[in-house]
C-alpha cells in the first residue's frame, strides 16, 4: 500500500539517505532508527513528499505521490518537529479548527457523536482540563500532546511522526503506544522516526538504522 522505491535524498549539493527500498502494508510499523545527523528528518520529509527526491518515488496506494498528491494528502497524517499548532487557539480550537479544514469530515466538531470522541480522546490524552486553554501556556510536552490528539481524532490511514515522544513523559507514552496499536491493528500504517524504540508489536514492525552525518 505505501512503498519506497530507490529514494535517494540530497541537501545542499550532498547525498543524505540512498538506496531505501521498502514497502509497509496495512497493518503494519516502520521505525527510524540513527544517531542526530543520520537523515532520519530528512528521509521522512521524503517520505511525506516535502521534499525533492534525486532518486527513485513514493508511491501511495500503487501511485506516484507526486502525481497524486491531492490523494495522498488527503489521507496523510504528518507531525514533524515542530507541532502544527496554533499558540494562540486554545486546546479544543486547535482540534475543531483542524477538523473545520475540510480534510476531516467537516462537521465532526459540531456533532454529539465527535464531541464524545473529542472529549474522549482529550480524556486519555490528559488533556481534557485544559481544553480551554491557550497553547501558549501549556508545557512542550503538552503542545506535542495536542498535535498527536489531533492525529488520533482525524483517522487517517498513513501516519508519519518524527520524534513523535520527544518531550513526552511515561504516561503519555503509553497513551501514544496504545494509540498506536489501535491505528495499526484497524488496518493503517505508520513510519515514525525514534531515539527510543516503541512497542509497535514486534511481528507489524519493521526498522531501519540509518548512518552518515544527513540530517
Amino acid at each position: 500500500m505505501y512503498s519506497i522505491e530507490h529514494l535517494a535524498v540530497e541537501r545542499g549539493g550532498r547525498t543524505i539517505v540512498s538506496g531505501i527500498d521498502l514497502s509497509i502494508e496495512a497493518g503494519s510499523a516502520l521505525q527510524i532508527h540513527g544517531a542526530n545527523g543520520s537523515g532520519k528528518t530528512t528521509l521522512l520529509g521524503a517520505f511525506a513528499g516535502l521534499l525533492p527526491l534525486v532518486r527513485g518515488r513514493v508511491c501511495w496506494r500503487g501511485e506516484d505521490v507526486r502525481s497524486a498528491a491531492r490523494q495522498f494528502r488527503r489521507e496523510l497524517a504528518f507531525v514533524g518537529h515542530s507541532n502544527g499548532v496554533s499558540d494562540d487557539l486554545t486546546v479544543q480550537e486547535n482540534l475543531r479548527f483542524s477538523a473545520l479544514l475540510g480534510e476531516t469530515g467537516g462537521h465532526s466538531g459540531r456533532n454529539r457523536a465527535a464531541r464524545a470522541r473529542e472529549e474522549e480522546v482529550l480524556g486519555q490524552a490528559g488533556l481534557l482540563a485544559l481544553r480551554h486553554t491557550r497553547l501558549h501556556q501549556l508545557s512542550q510536552g503538552q503542545r506535542r500532546r495536542v498535535a498527536l490528539a489531533r492525529l488520533m481524532l482525524e483517522r487517517k490511514p498513513l501516519w508519519l511522526l518524527d520524534e513523535p515522544t520527544d518531550t513526552l513523559d511515561a504516561d503519555a507514552t503509553r497513551w501514544l503506544t496504545a494509540c498506536l496499536d489501535a491505528h495499526l491493528r484497524e488496518g493503517g500504517i505508520v513510519a515514525l522516526t525514534t531515539h527510543r524504540p516503541l512497542d509497535s508489536g514486534r511481528h507489524r514492525t519493521r526498522h531501519l538504522y540509518l548512518g552518515g552525518n544527513g540530517r
